[in-house]
């Protein structure tokens, strides 16, 4: 049987320093961007990250793409 993937979404997640742990290792903190058009390329959403990153006080440590589909036999 053949598998298919149905509501697809897509958001954009960026990781953002905030501060450290007793031991000194950096925490961080994630500011999450939901219902992205899961049509936009990588390369798109790396840029629209990064714009956003631009605009944050804290230093980022990564820009994700997270997607979530459901699996249905068809």
């Amino acid at each position: 049987m053949a598998t298919q993937r149905t509501n697809i979404t897509t958001s954009l997640k960026i990781k953002v320093e905030n501060g450290t742990t007793d031991a000194g290792a950096v925490k961080y903190a994630t500011r999450t961007f939901s219902s992205i058009n899961p049509e936009i390329s990588d390369e798109d959403l790396l840029a629209v990250g990064q714009g956003l990153a631009a605009l944050q006080s804290h230093d980022v440590g990564d820009i994700q793409r997270a997607e979530n589909a459901t699996l249905v036999t068809a």
